[in-house]
């Protein structure tokens, strides 16, 4: 019994973070998904992915379902992780008859469940094991409105999932400074993982991520220094770099490699809103974006901003009053825990006076239960003083740097165009997230012998709910979907709002095809605005040039099989968008096998072939550095994961573990 409420006791914690995890995401409670801007592309390209699956055909970078099967190439370039994961969940969750939709949600949840348990136990690192401080860290990251804001009004699925690796990485970060004794491996797989499966989730976000990651050694320069002098740390940390790059490289180099092509629209600058002039107009745009009420937008819905302050108000007075409350009854012996059910009563019916809204009670729950929790958990004190704390003022000063960036216009045409690839400058809210969850746990490991400072900090927290816009929004004016359907595919959106991947000459009102018969304009007609499938492959291969005959057997992007008889040397051109990799494999009538690579013209895969008859097929095998960084993933997954094992088993407490054992089984033999 004592053992079984010693490990209750030790994951009170976690279950508090997924109390708080579920707090936050209350909208997928909802019967349906709630549609916002990014909507039908994230929806869309799960639902491809999850049918490629489920029919057998595996997992492709080119989709046969988007793009009226043209076979867009999106997966070439979009870090693919996030619509993977949801896919993945939906085939676990298929035994018990989930839908997608349901394995959709669920995925959400657990990523912003799991991203405060990373947070909590990077805050745990730096706060020397202070679980007040690193549970109050956890929440803020779980609840701050930024992520919530992308996940339910601009449903920008990548990157609110991404927020899940960015405590990871950093915490990974702190701990390859701060080695005591001995150099142990963990802490660099920590930054591997973070590192790796951020980029793969949202390649932007894990930009500027890295960016703050490079400052922040820096300032630990010293640190690193002397520990560059054992051999043991130089070696994991080139691995680490090696690993990050190699498990990253499958979505990395492919990225690289089309973009400097410059045959896609991606690498218009202007197409894609990248270009100086563009992300300037964004800057001073972040308090609409930040996830915190809109007043403006809330005042024109009908909602005025006296009933939004009144229960806020009431919301702080309510918690002022709690506090006050209970620390007067306290002091009463036959009340040793009656008072926080009396304090709790007191909180409760003074925000239901005149707070009419759901986020109000909703941070009233989160900040009496951090409150609760603080109150009751002892901690060591000990002398500190935060302004020697370079964490606190490395995260301190990030903020005020990722806020006078998201101010300054300037800032936007200095930068390299590789930074301005964010867009919208209120992007580095997702940073800001971060470093105001580090600054909530090293205030209250500091200050956590006073109560008045740790109150504070859980009225802050529980204020995360009640300035929350995303909540209030999808509540008043939230448009919802029941289901994922197929017709999702057929929407121009599904590829891009900017048909980011297509190549850019179906865009060029200038260009004109070398032939006539070319499929170019029909491509040119129909893509830009709207890829309806009103019958599959509606669009056949022809002789482009030359003279034959062409019958379409089999057609799934990027797979064709097709009989060919050509009555003079010729060029088939096929309704395929062009990427480099696709693989053409002829077999005459003598059943000699000829393998072509494709060739781009007008923006699609063509090859050309003698006289003859064929069996042809096609197939998208990738360039030679695709595969390479195919295997390059391979590798860096199965030696971090050994690495990973070996650490487990070595380096923790596992380790003990195993020798009780061993020494257990040798006396038993020896008796």
């Amino acid at each position: 019994m004592e053992k079984a409420i010693n490990i209750f006791k030790k994951a009170i914690p976690y279950i508090l973070l997924y109390i708080f995890a579920r707090i936050g995401t209350q909208l997928v409670l909802h019967d349906g998904l709630n549609v916002g801007d990014d909507y039908w592309f994230h929806m869309a390209n799960i639902l491809d992915k999850y049918k490629s699956v489920t029919d057998g055909r595996g997992f492709s970078a080119i989709s046969g379902n988007l793009a009226m099967g043209l076979g867009s190439g999106g997966g070439l370039f979009y870090s693919p992780l996030s619509h993977l994961t949801v896919v993945i969940m939906a085939l676990i969750l298929d035994i018990f008859n989930v839908s997608l939709m349901s394995a959709y949600k669920v995925t959400l949840v657990l990523s912003v469940f799991v991203s405060g348990v990373f947070m909590y136990r990077f805050a745990m690192h730096f706060t020397n094991g202070n679980k007040i401080a690193s549970l109050l860290a956890g929440a803020s990251y779980i609840l701050y409105p930024y992520r919530l804001f992308d996940a339910f009004c601009r449903l920008a699925f990548a990157e609110a999932f991404s927020f899940l690796f960015i405590p990871l990485f950093f915490m990974g970060l702190y701990d390859i400074t701060h080695f005591d004794k001995e150099i142990k491996i963990i802490p660099f797989i920590e930054v591997i993982l973070g590192g790796s499966l951020l980029y793969l989730s949202h390649n932007i976000t894990a930009l500027y991520a890295f960016l703050a990651g490079i400052l922040y050694l820096l300032t630990k320069a010293p640190a690193i220094i002397k520990l560059l002098k054992n051999k043991k740390y130089i070696i994991y940390g080139a691995s680490s770099v090696f690993l990050l790059v190699g498990i990253s490289s499958i979505a990395l180099f492919s990225q690289m490699e089309l973009m400097a092509t410059d045959l896609y629209n991606i690498s218009d600058a202007v197409r894609m809103w990248t270009n100086p002039e563009e992300v300037v107009t964004r800057v001073g745009e972040e308090w609409n974006y930040s996830g915190f009420l809109n007043l403006i937008w809330l005042n024109k819905k009908g909602i005025s901003t006296s009933f939004l302050f009144s229960g806020i108000i009431m919301f702080i007075m309510g918690c002022a009053l709690c506090v006050i409350t209970d620390k007067l009854l306290k002091r009463v012996k036959r009340l040793k825990y009656f008072h926080f059910i009396v304090s709790g009563a007191v909180l409760f019916a003074t925000v239901s006076l005149t707070a009419r809204r759901l986020e109000i009670y909703l941070g009233a729950i989160v900040f009496y239960v951090l409150y609760v929790f603080s109150s009751c958990r002892k901690e060591e004190l000990t002398e500190r003083k935060i302004y020697k704390s370079t964490l606190f003022w490395f995260s301190l000063g990030m903020i005020l740097v990722l806020f006078y960036m998201m101010r300054e216009p300037w800032v936007w045409e200095k930068v390299p165009q590789i930074m301005r690839n964010i867009q919208f400058p209120w992007r580095i809210w997702s940073l800001v997230q971060l470093f105001i969850s580090v600054l909530v746990g090293t205030i209250a490991y500091y200050y956590s012998n006073k109560k008045s400072a740790i109150c504070a900090l859980c009225l802050v927290v529980g204020f995360f709910c009640v300035g929350n816009m995303a909540f209030i929004e999808k509540r008043i004016a939230g448009v919802w979907e029941s289901e994922i359907s197929e017709t999702y595919f057929d929407r121009s959106s599904a590829i891009g709002f900017n048909k980011e991947y297509c190549p850019r000459v179906f865009f060029n009102d200038d260009y004109i095809p070398e032939s006539y018969r070319s499929l170019y304009y029909i491509v040119k007609a129909r893509i830009p605005y709207s890829l309806d499938k009103y019958e599959d492959y509606s669009i056949k291969p022809i002789v482009l040039k030359g003279n034959g005959k062409i019958t379409v057997n089999e057609a799934f992007a990027p797979k064709y099989d097709m009989s060919i008889e050509l009555s003079e040397d010729s060029i088939i051109q096929l309704p395929l968008l062009y990427y480099p990799g696709y693989e053409i494999t002829a077999v005459n009538e003598n059943g000699d096998t000829v393998t072509l690579e494709g060739e781009e013209l007008d923006g699609l895969v063509s090859f050309s072939l003698d006289k003859g008859s064929y069996r042809v097929t096609t197939e998208y095998e990738g360039t030679t550095l695709r595969k390479v960084s195919k295997v390059l993933t391979v590798i860096g997954v199965i030696v971090t994961v050994g690495a990973l094992c070996y650490a487990i088993a070595i380096e923790t407490p596992f380790k003990e573990k195993i020798f009780k054992l061993i020494k257990r089984k040798t006396t038993e033999t020896e008796k």
